[in-house]
């Protein structure tokens, strides 16, 4: 099973036997240590107060030097970002909370290719790969361009419950008024993976494109200085930045794509999990 939300949403059993034909998802991959995005947002406070939570028994607490905004990471019986005073990580942490319960196959599908990423070392910002966030927006953008889609844009669908200008204090009710997403698309995790793969391995155009979760497609790239000369371009869907900004050396982005292309070629070969992601590796790495 998943761990449990802390935004209070029940945990997700995710039904096997509905979506499976080639792999299976092992529960023990869902059992891993949870690590909790946690979005603080401090008002008229000295800052120092929030560094002061390195004193807590939480573990140990460290700042992230490479984080555009105060960030502090923690690990003890949980993992844990504590992010400050980054109002749109607020926002989009309740817009993929959204995403994640709209379908019950886009948790499951999203845990395996961070797991797939992981263990393929390009899941990693601070070393100039991709940052998880990156990978969720790559994930949803994929189940938004299917032929017969299988998530939406839901800020196209309910601008009011999304929009940049709702105070911070109702963001958290937004959620609430989105029912699940029925689609026509009755793929099973297996072959979303694998087409997840192919679609950046050949189909993607990394050098004209850019990855837009809000609009639900592919666009053209701007022109600006955020766009110019980036090797991947994923839009934050509110304020409209590069996510993946963190791959900016040509060695790094060339290994990701290499990684979608011999990992979609191993997979459709083998028709196998294990071939691109070795279960007992996942496991040990909780």
């Amino acid at each position: 099973m998943f761990p449990n939300s802390i935004l209070g949403r029940p945990p997700f059993t995710p039904n096997h036997q509905q979506h499976n034909n080639f792999f299976t998802l092992s529960p023990s991959l869902y059992s891993h240590r949870q690590l909790i995005d946690a979005q603080f947002n401090f008002q008229n406070t000295d800052l120092s107060r929030a560094v002061s939570l390195q004193q807590l028994t939480y573990g140990n607490v460290s700042p992230i030097q490479t984080s555009t905004s105060p960030l502090f990471r923690g690990r003890n019986c949980v993992e844990f970002d504590l992010n400050v005073n980054n109002i749109v990580g607020i926002r989009n942490t309740f817009l993929l909370r959204t995403y994640a319960y709209l379908e019950n196959r886009v948790r499951p599908l999203v845990l395996v290719i961070k797991k797939w990423a992981s263990h393929h070392e390009i899941n990693d910002a601070s070393r100039g790969t991709l940052s998880s966030y990156s990978l969720v927006l790559m994930v949803l953008h994929y189940l938004q361009t299917l032929p017969e889609p299988i998530l939406p844009s839901i800020q196209k669908i309910y601008p009011e419950s999304f929009s940049p200008a709702i105070q911070l204090h109702l963001v958290h009710q937004a959620p609430c008024n989105v029912p699940p997403y029925l689609s026509k698309n009755e793929s099973n995790l297996g072959d979303l993976l694998l087409g997840f793969l192919k679609y950046y391995a050949t189909e993607f155009d990394w050098n004209s494109q850019m990855i837009s979760v809000r609009e639900a497609k592919a666009i053209p790239r701007p022109d600006g200085i955020e766009w110019k000369n980036k090797y991947i371009c994923v839009e934050e869907p509110f304020d409209g930045t590069n996510t993946a900004r963190a791959v900016h050396e040509k060695q790094k982005f060339d290994m990701i794509k290499d990684q979608f292309l011999k990992s979609w070629h191993r997979l459709k070969n083998k028709r196998d999990l294990n071939s691109i992601l070795p279960l007992r590796t996942a496991v040990l790495k909780r």
